[in-house]
């Protein structure tokens, strides 16, 4: 048995397949999904989820746990989905791109190994050379990846550290 087989542990016990149906069979809204287990385990991913959802439950191997995951299936991303306060909330894979949700705030990973941070549009960007770029409501920093370039741009101020000296200065 390996290393790894003995650390593992139980943490989920059951998928179950659903479709969420969004809107009645007149085309009117619902309140609520009517949800229904398909008795094939097949289901088409509806080009639009506001009608129709595709989406997988999996139950938490311990049943006082309520930690379960939804697999929600779309035509143009995977989400998966829980319960706030477990660790990560979301996991939207797209084409492209990865965003992971974290204590409310999203985390993108593009697929150049870009990575995006939003907190309340503070946004942090660690380009895929390595440049990080800060941009808030009051600065827009940067630092180059090889850790040569520093600036600093404010409404009224930029100054900028490089290999040919420093500038500050107003703007």
């Amino acid at each position: 048995m390996t290393d790894i087989a003995k650390a593992a542990q139980r943490v989920w016990r059951s998928a179950q397949l659903y479709i969420g149906f969004h809107r009645d069979q007149q085309g009117n809204q619902r309140s609520q999904a009517r949800v229904w287990p398909p008795k094939n385990a097949r289901a088409t991913i509806n080009p639009d989820p506001t009608d129709q959802e595709a989406f997988v439950v999996v139950k938490a191997a311990d049943k006082t746990k309520t930690e379960d995951v939804q697999i929600k299936l779309h035509p143009d991303r995977i989400v998966l989905r829980r319960d706030e306060s477990v660790g990560w909330e979301g996991i939207m894979l797209k084409e492209h791109s990865v965003a992971v949700h974290v204590n409310g705030i999203w985390i993108n990973i593009n697929a150049d190994g870009s990575v995006a941070h939003d907190l309340d549009g503070d946004m942090t960007y660690v380009e895929s050379d390595g440049a990080v770029l800060k941009k808030t409501e009051y600065v827009d920093a940067m630092m180059s990846g090889d850790g040569v370039e520093l600036s600093r741009r404010t409404p009224t101020t930029i100054a900028k550290i490089s290999e040919d000296g420093v500038l500050a200065k107003s703007r």
